[in-house]
Parts: C-alpha cells; structure tokens; sequence
C-alpha cells in the first residue's frame, strides 16, 4: 500500500488553508453525528490524498483543536463531567494523529516513523484497540455514560434474540436464562480483548481509507494511488501465523487468559494482513478491466456493504484470506520485485 501524499512538484508544500478549515471541520461534525460517526477520519483522508503532508497535519492538528473547545464548551455549559469528555478528546486526537500517519508519514525523521504503509496500519489499529480498552476499563470503574451505553446494547441485543423465539414459550424461557445483558457483556468483553477490538479499529481506519482514497479521485481527479493491488505480505509472516495458531491451542490446554489473548491478537493481524493480500489478488484482477473512477467506487461501497452483511461476510473474509494465504505457494499475480513467492522450507 503506497503512501497517499501527491508528489509536489514546486518544493514548497505550503497549507492550504481553505481545504484544512473544511476537513477539520466535516471531521469533528462527523464524530459527533451519532449515525455517521465511523466515517469522520474521511475529511482528513480526503485532505491527505488531496494536497501534502503540512495540509494533512494542518487539518488534523486544527480537527483537534476544534473538538477540544466544543468539549470544553459542552462541559463547562452543560455541567457535564470533565473527566468523560477528556478521555473524548484524547480518542478523537489519538486516532487522527494515527490515521494521519498511516497515510502522511514525515518525509525525515527517524526510520521508525516512515515504516511500511501496512505496518503503519497494523501499528496504528493497535494504538486504537488499545485506547478503546482502555477507555471501556476506566468507564466501567466509574460506572460512567460508555458502560450505559454498552450494557443498553447489551439489553437490546437480548431482546432481539429472545424476541426472534417467537410463540415457543419453551425456547424463549431458555433464551431469557442464558442470553442475558450481562452474559452478552461478558462475551463482548471476551471477544474484545481476543482480537474484536483490534478487528474493528483496523476495519476503520482502512474503510476511511479506501473511501478516501476514492473520493480523492473523483472530486479532484488525483491519480489513484496502487493500495491493495500491488500489496504482499512479509513472507516470514505465515511462521508468525503458524506459532499464534499454535499459541492459541496451548492457551487452551493451559487455561492461560495472558497466554490466549496474545496468541488471538497475534493470529487476527496475520489474518488482517493475509486478507489484505487476499483483496489485492481481487483488486489485482478487477484492474485489468477498464472499469470507470465511478465503477471503482463502486466496486468499493460494494465490499465494505459485503463486510457488514451478516453470515455472508464471515464466508468471503474467510475466503479472501485464504486466497492471500494460498499466494505463499502460488503466485497468483506477477512475480514479486523481491524474489520468489514466500514459501516457507520443507
């Protein structure tokens, strides 16, 4: 995945105010629509691709600063609770500064700051998952507004299924016994720390990034730039997958908690990468049809619906990573620059 920053020919790389303003601004509408909150780091992908890197950390630093007086605002005006907005704006300013450098590292600096596009990805997801736990832990001590907010979807997510027992008076007493709002937390919070919450920053950060990157092309006709399709995965990584697949098995036999939520962790960014491979194999294939900027959004909206869609999701991830997973023995696409496809020795 190629960084999204456009050359610029002049050296100058000055700010451009006007797309800076807007982007920070649809930003922080975004975040606090409610509906569309997922999709508020498109603003600054648009602004990234669009322009360069002071432009970028310009609309991000600004996107900050204007979330921050609007919680300040709301705080001192509605009487809320500092404290809850604080661990807001140190979220909202921890995901911008990591989306932001997933897509416009520092063209100098140290070597760790320029790393590969993927393991910006990778890094920055973690970050993410990371402070999310963190604010779930600290809410749930406080007993604050996100514990009431989960348990309330916890309680409607129980419901649901019971309701979906309809008439059988049988199956819906054993539904109101074992799915209760607090077994669904506790599950939640069982899948979170094993790989979920790592699993949904990931898909955020790269949804906002492909849309970005599409819509980019269509309103100031940036060239696209290669992402997926010319994307291959360390080929050291299917021993990492080998020994996090091997850790989870030895998590079970040892009931080790520590132990399988490292192992899940490690195994879930394997898979992450592998289906990153996987959608370049697609994407790869899909290219060498003349296809229009509007198709190709297209063809974008359409995985990202195919990602949300229960049942059918499970089945094309799973089939997309095993294509990139198949790609260690099979080159599925040209040859790599690197050599020959990463086999692992017999």
């Amino acid at each position: 995945m190629a960084d999204f920053v456009p050359e610029d020919p002049s050296g100058q790389y000055g700010i451009s105010v006007l797309p800076c303003v807007l982007g920070a601004l649809i930003s922080v509408a975004l975040i606090r629509s409610g509906l569309l909150a997922f999709f508020f780091l498109i603003p600054l992908g648009v602004v990234a691709a669009s322009y360069n890197r002071r432009t970028a950390w310009a609309a991000a630093l600004a996107a900050v600063g204007i979330n921050l007086v609007i919680s300040l605002g709301l705080s001192v005006i509605a009487g809320f609770d500092f404290g809850v907005f604080a661990l807001d704006i140190f979220y909202f300013a921890l995901m911008i500064a990591v989306f932001v450098w997933t897509l416009a590292p520092p063209a100098s600096g140290p070597d760790f700051l320029r790393i590969r596009t993927a393991y910006r990805l990778v890094i920055a997801s973690a970050a993410g998952a990371l402070m999310f736990l963190g604010i779930a832990y600290v809410s749930e001590q406080n007993n604050s507004g996100f514990t009431a907010m989960l348990r309330s979807q916890a309680e409607m997510l129980s419901s649901l299924y019971i309701a979906s027992a309809g008439t059988d008076a049988v199956q819906q007493s054993y539904l109101e016994q074992q799915l209760t709002p607090d077994k669904i937390m506790a599950v939640m919070n069982f899948v979170a720390l094993r790989g979920g919450a790592l699993v949904s920053s990931m898909m955020m950060f790269y949804i906002n990034r492909r849309l970005a990157c599409s819509f980019a092309v269509l309103i100031r006709h940036i060239p696209p730039k290669p992402g997926l399709r010319d994307f291959h995965a360390p080929a050291q990584l299917i021993w990492v997958l080998s020994f996090s697949i091997l850790g989870v098995l030895l998590a079970q036999v040892l009931k080790s908690s520590i132990l399988g939520i490292a192992a899940w962790n490690m195994l879930i960014i394997c898979a992450m990468v592998y289906l990153a491979q996987g959608g370049g194999i697609v994407q790869y294939y899909i290219a060498r049809r003349n296809f229009s900027h509007f198709m190709r959004l297209m063809f974008n909206v359409l995985i990202i619906l195919l990602i949300f869609s229960p049942g059918i999701n499970a089945l094309a991830l799973g089939a997309v990573i095993l294509l990139g997973i198949a790609e260690n023995w099979a080159p599925l696409r040209t040859p790599k620059p690197n050599g020959p496809p990463s086999t692992p020795a017999a």
